[in-house]
């Protein structure tokens, strides 16, 4: 029997899930992702330390279980720049929440950002465009630019390391990465101007079996010395893909972690729209999936952090409009409906930690009501990830769309189980999927009303100044 180990290397987390061929985890591990550092003038990720960590876990996994297949699914707007492959030199990765000058910004923006209708990829914030960060070197090291031997991205670097072959795929490149136009299912005009195309390995197919696990690998890591290592590709693509295979009927997928991405392909894509992020991706075949994302586990931590633990005896809707306590985005970067710094209205009446976790559920529970809207979402709602075991943000979301259907995977997993069925697709795996019943909460209504016309006044008072 067949055993699949996936890597899912996200912002937060770096897990590692071994599956059988039927699709069940063998194991599975959890390593916490602290490997941002300040270098210079900008935020690095240290991919040496990731790297060991996936080797050191491959070890510890191989000692007691056979591994015929390796896969990686990545958050995205990662990507390495070598400028000596052969002793693993490459420029310092910048991270996506890193922040450029104003001056760059601006150059960039201006004179070298595609066109909305080109890429379908809004001006992001700092890192978040691939293009951004690589014309970053262009613009500030272009001495150290020209030494560039490839561009590998991020799930792409950990598949090559382990196989000495390079590659590349669509759905990472077709993520916010200003690199492919949707027009011309081609390299964008940025690549093309700058002579990238030549730098940045072959595209595969997500699933495609890219090589067997290098030597030096098999003696550092025990490992069954015809593993074989596929191509990978982003998250949340990954996840979408397994509702795509498995789930017959319409949806609506909301991806749960540090970010919220919510997927409907029903929507009508001359209704993207740049300004307010609502833009697209590719899935794994390479077909254009609108979606709208905002840093929802990001934007919570940061309501919930440090408050202290007590019995919370106030912990309803009703108390929060009694005293007008209501959260303005935006927690974390991103935020579809508002750019400015989050503030929470009368804090003073909130003390407990249970308080600002009823506020905090709400508020993203809010703000994905916002963006289903936006979606024209009317189909069925699946829910994935994190937020899945958060009840409190299910029972308002269900409340707020009490005329959809809404599905949890209670697995928590989609992203790692997409990944496993794309290099096991003959698999029996059965998806399992649990209905909730749509809570009444009348009141809810009454509260997102005030909460919209206080965010509307809020953004009206801004533009007048």
């Amino acid at each position: 029997m067949k055993n699949t180990l996936v890597f899912d290397i996200g912002k937060t987390h770096i897990k590692s899930i071994l599956f059988n061929y039927s699709g069940r985890i063998i194991v599975e591990y959890k390593k916490n992702q602290e490997f941002s550092k300040k270098f210079k003038k900008l935020y690095i990720i240290e991919v040496d330390k990731i790297l060991e960590i996936v080797t050191d876990l491959i070890k510890v996994i191989s000692k007691k279980f056979l591994i015929n297949k390796i896969i990686f699914t990545t958050h995205a707007s990662t990507c390495i720049l070598n400028i000596n492959e052969n002793k693993n030199l490459f420029l310092p990765i910048i991270d996506y929440e890193n922040i450029f000058d104003k001056k760059f910004e601006k150059i960039y923006l201006k004179y070298h950002k595609c066109d909305f209708p080109e890429t379908l990829t809004p001006n992001l914030s700092g890192g978040l465009l691939i293009a951004k960060s690589i014309f970053y070197y262009i613009y500030n090291l272009k001495e150290k630019f020209n030494l560039v031997q490839s561009i590998i991205f991020y799930p792409q670097y950990f598949a090559w390391r382990l196989t000495g072959v390079k590659s590349s795929e669509i759905t990472y490149l077709g993520c916010h990465s200003d690199l492919w136009s949707f027009k011309k299912k081609k390299f964008s005009t940025f690549v093309l101007k700058n002579r990238l195309e030549k730098k940045i390995p072959k595209i595969y197919k997500s699933w495609k079996k890219i090589g067997k696990v290098k030597k030096e690998i098999l003696i550092k890591t025990n490992l069954y010395n015809n593993c074989n290592v596929y191509c990978g590709g982003h998250d949340s693509s990954f996840s979408y893909y397994l509702y795509e295979k498995k789930f017959k009927k319409s949806f609506t997928l909301i991806s749960t972690g540090t970010w919220i991405v919510i997927f409907n392909k029903e929507m009508n894509s001359n209704f993207l729209n740049e300004k307010k992020n609502i833009f697209a991706k590719l899935n794994v075949y390479g077909k254009k999936i609108p979606v709208v994302r905002f840093m929802g586990g990001r934007e919570y931590s940061n309501i919930i952090k440090k408050r202290t633990n007590a019995i919370n005896k106030k912990n309803s809707i009703g108390h929060l409009i009694k005293n007008k306590i209501f959260v303005i985005p935006s927690f974390a970067e991103g935020n579809p409906i508002n750019d400015m710094k989050g503030k929470i209205t009368n804090q003073k009446f909130i003390k407990t930690f249970a308080e600002y976790n009823n506020l905090a559920s709400l508020y993203i529970a809010l703000i994905t009501d916002y963006c289903l809207n936006e979606m024209n979402s009317n189909n069925s709602i699946i829910i994935d990830g994190g937020f899945t075991k958060n009840k409190l943000f299910l029972r308002y979301l269900s409340a707020l769309r009490y005329n959809q259907k809404i599905y949890l995977n209670k697995d928590s997993n989609g992203t790692a189980i997409g990944a496993f069925l794309l290099c096991n697709k003959k698999s029996n795996y059965k998806l399992n999927l649990t209905k909730i019943s749509n809570s009444k909460i009348k009141i809810i209504n009454k509260y997102k009303k005030k909460w919209l016309d206080l965010i509307n006044k809020i953004i009206f008072k801004r533009n007048s100044l």
